[in-house]
């Protein structure tokens, strides 16, 4: 892979924070500005003469009401509501994952526009939009039903007929959806009209993945050289057994079955952290996670999967890579790195950053928030917390009450998310310290794993 774009990596990143702090330090007068000299005013004066006075700031601010003076108040990133509809943060691993998918035809990329624009409006809590609702929901059925726009949709498909045929069958199923989205907007039904709504971005999202070729960037050479790389979605799932001795079962299929295995499917998402998902497939590859003893912290927020250790998993690990090179032998001194870099791909950008946090309190959100129940973490290295580790993660369960004022995990920004449960949730919410996994299995996007080099 070549080079990233110029004037888009971790300089200008840090560039952009140094211009943004200079700007920050002349508006507080420090910093850029600090060894200006400054004229006193006569309301300066008459602050300091109180303060000499009184030996108090009480009576400064009492001072700064009676002038009708404004005082500091909390900036609108400071004070953002997880309720406010206009907040551009996934609140599930559906709509994460959506977003994180790259769109490379026009006619999707406008219709999947106006549908979540009608999900924000439906958002609004009062006084909804009705009518504009229903104008952005009769512009998409009119698109799907336009032949030129089927043409242009299906030419963005080369996967083969068959991938073409079952791109009809979604966009079928998206002209209904849209129908009943329509339905629920004349009786005013928002629980209606959003159900359906889901439906219609499911159909949308499964046809860009078949339009999608590949990450629509170029990483780092020196990250392609020495890391494996996801080039697109995987699944993988993990059979979960309960703990030797324990009483206990899991409850499955909507509470109609108990066992003591069930299973849970996680989506890894190459298209926003494509080094760090491409190293937990390879060692989903090499079983480094089979027979391994589920852990938790002692909140109870979080599954932690410690990869094993000793000569089973160094056995394993050479067949899962003889596995990659397609079952030729692997080569018995290859290079496995101690570290990851942290891989964060923040929303608006072009492009992962790498070994450096967001600022969630700057409006630096990422595409896949950690603040979804059933997020895929990588563990952070246990000696910098501007790494990953290679090997161990966790499946976060967050929860509303986890959330701050914006509804988001105070460690909003700060670990590679990798990916989400998207099956087995409610099984997630059972598993407890000492369940083991019995295996993981790919399913599927095992053919978009790149090793090092390639």
């Amino acid at each position: 892979m070549a080079s990233p774009p110029r004037g888009r990596g971790r300089d200008w990143s840090q560039g952009r924070r140094l211009r943004r702090s200079c700007l920050a330090s002349r508006r507080v007068g420090t910093g850029c500005h600090a060894s200006r000299p400054r004229t006193k005013t006569w309301f300066s004066t008459l602050l300091e003469s109180s303060l000499e006075v009184l030996g108090s700031k009480v009576p400064v601010v009492a001072l700064c009401v009676c002038l009708q003076l404004p005082l500091a108040v909390a900036s609108p990133a400071h004070a953002i509501l997880k309720g406010n509809p206009n907040a551009k943060i996934p609140r599930n691993a559906e709509a994460a994952l959506r977003r994180s998918t790259p769109v490379v035809n026009s006619e999707m990329a406008e219709i999947q526009k106006l549908l979540e624009d009608v999900a924000s409006l439906l958002r609004i809590p009062q006084r909804k939009q009705w009518d504009k609702m229903g104008q952005k929901l009769t512009e998409c059925r009119d698109k799907v039903r336009n032949p030129s726009v089927m043409e242009a949709i299906l030419k963005d498909v080369t996967a083969g007929e068959e991938a073409q045929r079952q791109v009809r069958e979604n966009i079928e199923s998206m002209d209904v959806a849209f129908g009943q989205v329509l339905r629920g907007i004349e009786y005013k039904d928002a629980t209606y009209s959003t159900k359906y709504l889901s439906v219609a971005l499911s159909n949308v999202n499964t046809v860009e993945l078949a339009q999608v070729r590949g990450l629509p960037y170029s990483l780092p050479r020196d990250l392609v050289a020495k890391y494996p790389v996801l080039t697109g979605r995987a699944q993988v799932r993990l059979t979960i057994r309960k703990k030797a001795g324990s009483p206990k079962l899991y409850v499955l299929d909507e509470e109609t079955r108990q066992d003591s295995v069930g299973t849970v499917t996680i989506d890894l998402d190459g298209f926003s952290a494509p080094v760090t998902s491409g190293q937990l497939l390879t060692n989903i590859k090499s079983r480094k996670y089979d027979g391994i003893e589920i852990l938790q912290d002692l909140n109870g927020t979080a599954l932690i999967m410690n990869a094993k250790k000793g000569a089973f998993a160094q056995a394993s690990e050479a067949e899962g890579a003889a596995e990659m090179d397609g079952g030729e032998p692997a080569s018995s001194g290859e290079f496995v790195p101690k570290t990851l870099p942290l891989e964060i791909f923040q929303t608006g950008e072009f492009e992962p950053f790498y070994n450096q946090q967001l600022d969630v309190l700057e409006m630096e959100y990422p595409i896949l928030p950690m603040s979804v129940f059933g997020a895929v973490v990588m563990s952070h290295d246990s000696a910098d917390a501007n790494k990953s580790s290679t090997e161990n993660f966790f499946i976060y369960k967050f929860d509303e009450s986890m959330g701050g004022l914006a509804g988001l995990s105070f460690d909003e920004g700060q670990f590679s998310v990798v990916g989400y449960v998207t099956s087995g949730a409610d099984l997630v919410a059972q598993v407890e310290g000492g369940d083991v996994i019995e295996k993981v299995e790919i399913l599927s996007g095992g053919d978009r794993l790149r090793r090092p080099g390639a």
